[in-house]
């Protein structure tokens, strides 16, 4: 089993059985004083957003990636960097929704249910992938992750190589890393316990990196729909409409695969993701990465 990483008490958050009740919980967040910094996420794991991304095979609700992305849109008209966190959120998700056993996904999954945070870091270009290393009855991560920018996230999820050629994730508690200024910093020896390692499914990375465009897509939708309000020149709604297509669609794809693993064509996805990049990058957003 788990153990807690924040050890704190807190309210357990809403369930959200339907869309309708993610749509209405977003509205109602963004009714209330918004709150700012560290408190941004924990307001919003009392809303019962964060699980919305739970399989319904393991008591989540089926909600579509349509409204997962209008979620996101929602959110980033009026805070893009909360919109990037809850982003980050459900891009880790995403990367251990195939991955390791049943029982650890079922650990995994009633954290989020009780509105704790998770948050994929990235290996950039260049970086050397991490590696476990057996110490006695733990692995340890060597070497460690860059942490990034500096993040409330209750746990943080690294992608690397096992014993062998296996690929896993590690999943460590956010308080490996204490805020340095505007970076974090790692606190402690970055030691993992076997049961916060989880094989990695064949196409997990690429799966959590086609969610990571297309929910930078919906960040970047929510901040046209914000600046639509005082006008808009008509190239730029152009290439929002296409924008906007460019997410349904991906959205759609995500469901099929997400319900029936089969239907997985690398091909297609490796061309929506470009696809969906250009029309981005046409419209003039700069990538949003979370690392």
């Amino acid at each position: 089993m788990m153990t807690s990483a924040p050890d704190r008490l807190r309210p357990v958050p809403a369930t959200l059985p339907t869309e309708g009740h993610v749509i209405a919980a977003v509205e109602a967040f963004l009714r209330a004083p918004l709150p700012q910094g560290r408190d941004g996420m924990s307001a919003l794991s009392r809303t019962g957003l964060l699980a919305i991304s739970i399989p319904a095979a393991f008591g989540g609700a089926d909600i579509s990636n349509t409204i997962v992305a209008e979620a996101v849109s929602r959110l980033a008209v009026s805070s893009k960097d909360l919109a990037i966190h809850f982003a980050r959120h459900l891009v880790a998700l995403e990367l251990l929704r195939t991955s390791g056993s049943i029982e650890q996904r079922k650990a995994l999954y009633t954290r989020v249910v009780l509105g704790e945070t998770f948050e994929r870091l990235s290996i950039l270009p260049g970086d050397p992938v991490p590696r476990l290393v057996r110490q006695g009855l733990s692995f340890t991560v060597e070497p460690a992750p860059a942490p990034g920018p500096a993040s409330e996230a209750d746990w943080r999820v690294v992608a690397g190589l096992g014993p062998g050629t296996v690929e896993v994730a590690a999943i460590l508690p956010g308080t490996h890393w204490q805020a340095e200024d505007d970076e974090a910093v790692p606190s402690a020896a970055t030691s993992v316990s076997p049961d916060h390692v989880l094989e990695m499914a064949p196409e997990a990375s690429l799966l959590a990196e086609f969610m990571e465009t297309f929910l930078d897509g919906a960040i970047l939708r929510g901040e046209y729909d914000d600046a639509s309000g005082s006008g808009m020149p008509d190239n730029l709604s152009v290439e929002f409409e296409l924008l906007d297509a460019m997410i349904l669609k991906v959205a759609s794809v995500i469901d099929i695969i997400q319900v029936d693993q089969s239907q997985l064509d690398v091909a297609r996805i490796l061309r929506l993701r470009q696809a969906l990049e250009a029309a981005r990058r046409r419209s003039g957003g700069a990538t949003v990465r979370g690392r």
